[in-house]
């Protein structure tokens, strides 16, 4: 671990809890900066005028490029600056080239980078530059200072201080970055000594070390990337824009502690990490500044500076914009994982699926539910994952390339019918992002709309063109050829290869949230239900509103068991917004695990509670939906009252609760009227099933339909209150429900 620099003492600040990424504490030295008296290297003396204007105060320190200087200006208002000596051979430019440079360093006009006042020659020192004096803590300072005191940063929220670092200094990097080829320039010794937090703000100091992209100059071991040779004895080394990323990869995991090297971020970030006692997890979180992030915010910290460390350039980020999409999608994370509060802002680089991948869990049990003998159980549990195929089809779908040739008709297109889809796109010119789209579309097809065994093999043709198209290196390193070669280990239902597919996505791109759910996905499907947890928590609470991070976290609640699993997953999807698209949904969920789990006359008062609220408040309307589930809920009190849990009186409690909230429910169909008496409830069920039975006589495309409606019918005999005199024809099955629907339909 780098030596930690002596703590300056400050007053901190924190800013108040919002969505600004940028936000950082108000930071405030309690003493100037005091050079050392007994410093007796040669140099200026005070009271040393130079240029005529600036006389010199004291030595501050020993800089990158040379000594630093307070000095005061005698021609502007007396204020005080900075001058920075320049040592020959370690800056980016030649003593004879700054005349020529004023032009450039002028240009340097952003907030982030310390602007330059003025250059001058002085026969002590040589050439020298004059910059505003920033009494500030460098970043080095404020590490020191927070691993003093973390309390004084807020704990494990100095991360998020860091991603904000971060991202304002990349800001000033692609300030720098992205002028024409031709005069690009590099920082080349980005390190956090040489970033200043002045109250609120950040300035990269040392601006010496600007130059042109590819041209020699100053690099600090440690926060040089690899691929920066030197000569032997050399300080100077030839840096790239990527090369500026390494440097700030590098700078932001020392500050936040996040072990010894870049290499360490590798098994700091494995997807392994995410079991239960996991003893690296538990040292990484000794060595961190400060405590460390909690549930999958630790993993993402490490793989976004992981991305931008690589030895390789090309495995880095393309360039500053890139990292900066990555950093905020990390700060997001980290921040509703601390405060349990939605941090949402809409993905630049997926769609957002219309789709809840609940799995079932958040409609009204299908009829084919009673197509067991009465008396046995309904096949699988609640919190059994959706189709592996379902997940293939429906999780989010990334945007188009902007620079792809046909961006503007992709970006169009509605999500129709897919075999239509593919025949429209037919005749379109080749590219990466038709020949994905033409490998989802046929994945949909094979899937839903004609199940055909080839058809992933079909979509796979798709993605091997997509590849060519790229050119294999580039392909090697697209997280979107990554991306779909998972959805297609998901067709064939091979979850163990999806997850490293996915696991990849999530390397590239850790800020995002839809690599999260495929891999918590495949997690569910491997029976890692604490890592999916992990994974779907992170999700929701950064978003409530998407239903499959929800559903996810609920269904991995109830499948890792314990005294708090159903509430606990009745908190997640209870989250789900009034706004949201899946809130329907999930309240039905609600519904159906309070009713699984009711084992008391409290229990089932609470599903009845939420089942009138489904009704009334939350957008359940179709008749057929609320009769499946009112049948669901009678079934589980008819269950209670044989049992001997549930009374006459408790009965009665119940009946008396939902006649109440019936008063209040304007819609004569969303009225619970829950039965008072054992008598009155097997009369309902029965009749529930015999609604059932006439709507799946009538569903000519469900498969088996007559068998079901002929269990339905046994049901509903069977339940059915004991009278003087009973008749049911054995007749076949239509014929028997003819004469039945006529009267009745």
């Amino acid at each position: 671990m780098p030596q930690q620099a002596a703590p300056r003492d400050a007053d901190v600040e924190l800013p108040a809890e919002g969505p600004d990424v940028t936000a950082l504490p108000e930071i405030r030295p309690r003493a100037p900066v005091a050079g050392d008296a007994r410093d007796q290297r040669p140099g200026l003396a005070a009271g040393e005028l130079l240029a005529g204007q600036y006389r010199v105060v004291r030595r501050l320190g020993l800089g990158g490029m040379g000594d630093v200087y307070l000095a005061r200006d005698e021609k502007v208002d007396d204020r005080e600056v900075a001058v920075k000596t320049l040592r020959p051979g370690q800056v980016a430019y030649a003593a004879h080239a700054l005349e020529e440079e004023r032009q450039a360093f002028a240009d340097l006009n952003h907030e982030g980078i310390i602007p330059v006042f003025n250059y001058g020659t002085h026969d002590k020192v040589g050439d020298f530059l004059v910059l505003p004096y920033v009494d500030g803590l460098n970043l080095d300072e404020v590490r020191a200072l927070a691993r003093l005191t973390p309390a004084r940063f807020g704990d494990a929220r100095f991360h998020e201080f860091v991603l904000a670092y971060g991202v304002r200094i990349l800001s000033a990097l692609d300030h720098l970055h992205s002028r024409p080829a031709s005069a690009a320039r590099v920082y080349g010794d980005l390190k956090p000594q040489n970033v200043m937090h002045d109250g609120a703000a950040i300035k990269v100091v040392d601006v010496g070390s600007i130059r042109p992209a590819g041209a020699p100059g100053l690099t600090t071991y440690g926060f040089r990337a690899p691929n920066v040779l030197l000569r032997p004895n050399e300080v100077a080394g030839a840096s790239r824009p990527q090369d500026d990323l390494f440097g700030l990869g590098e700078t932001l995991r020392t500050l936040c502690g996040l072990g010894e090297h870049a290499r360490d971020l590798g098994p700091l970030g494995a997807l392994d990490r995410l079991r239960e006692g996991d003893t690296l997890t538990a040292r990484a979180a000794l060595m961190t500044t400060t405590p460390a992030p909690t549930g999958l915010g630790l993993l993402s910290l490490a793989r976004v500076l992981r991305r931008a460390t690589r030895s390789t350039p090309a495995d880095r980020f393309a360039d500053a914009h890139e990292m900066e999409v990555q950093l905020r999608g990390v700060w997001r994370e980290l921040r509703s994982l601390r405060t349990r509060d939605e941090t949402f802002e809409p993905s630049p680089l997926f769609l957002q699926s219309p789709y809840a991948l609940d799995g079932g869990l958040g409609t009204a049990p299908d009829l084919p539910r009673w197509a067991v003998p009465p008396g046995e159980d309904p096949p699988g549990p609640l919190h059994a994952p959706p189709a592996a195929a379902d997940a293939a089809a429906r999780l989010p779908v990334p945007r188009p390339d902007p620079h792809d040739d046909h961006h503007a008709e992709l970006s169009r297109l509605a999500d129709a019918d897919p075999a239509a889809l593919l025949q429209n796109i037919a005749d379109w010119r080749e590219s990466v992002e038709v020949r994905l789209l033409r490998c989802r579309l046929r994945l949909r097809v094979a899937l839903h709309t004609d199940p055909d065994e080839t058809g992933p093999d079909l979509a796979e043709q798709e993605l091997t063109g997509a590849a060519d198209v790229l050119g294999q290196e580039r392909a090697r390193r697209d997280w979107r050829i990554d991306w779909h070669r998972g959805l297609l280990a998901l067709a064939r239902d091979d979850a163990a290869a999806a997850r490293d597919h996915f696991d990849r996505v999530y390397g590239a791109i850790p800020g995002e949230y839809a690599p999260k759910l495929a891999l918590g996905h495949c997690a569910e499907r491997l029976g890692r239900h604490h890592e999916a947890l992990t994974l779907y928590e992170a999700v929701r609470l950064r978003n409530p509103s998407l239903g499959s991070a929800a559903f996810g976290a609920a269904r991995a609640r109830l499948a890792l068991a314990g005294p708090r699993a159903c509430a606990a997953a009745l908190e997640a999807l209870d989250a789900v917004p009034q706004h949201s698209r899946h809130r329907t949904a999930a309240r039905t969920a609600t519904v159906r695990i309070a009713v699984e789990y009711a084992a008391s006359t409290d229990g089932l008062g609470a599903a009845l509670v939420r089942l009138a609220r489904l009704f009334t408040e939350h957008g359940l309307t179709d008749e057929p939906a609320r009769v499946r589930m009112k049948a669901e809920v009678w079934e589980a009190a008819q269950q209670l009252v044989a049992g001997g849990i549930i009374d006459a009186a408790g009965l009665k409690q119940l009946a008396r609760e939902t006649a109440a909230r019936d008063g209040e429910a304007r819609d004569a169909g969303a009225r619970l009227a829950f039965p008072a008496r054992e008598r009155a409830l097997a009369k309902d069920l029965s009749g529930f099933y015999l609604f059932l039975a006439r709507q799946t006589a009538r569903s000519a495309d469900l498969p088996g339909s007559d068998a079901i409606a002929e269990r339905l019918l046994d049901r509903a005999y069977l339940v059915r209150p004991l009278a003087l005199r009973h008749y049911r024809e054995r007749r076949p099955l239509p014929a028997l429900l003819r004469p039945w629907l006529r009267r009745n339909g």
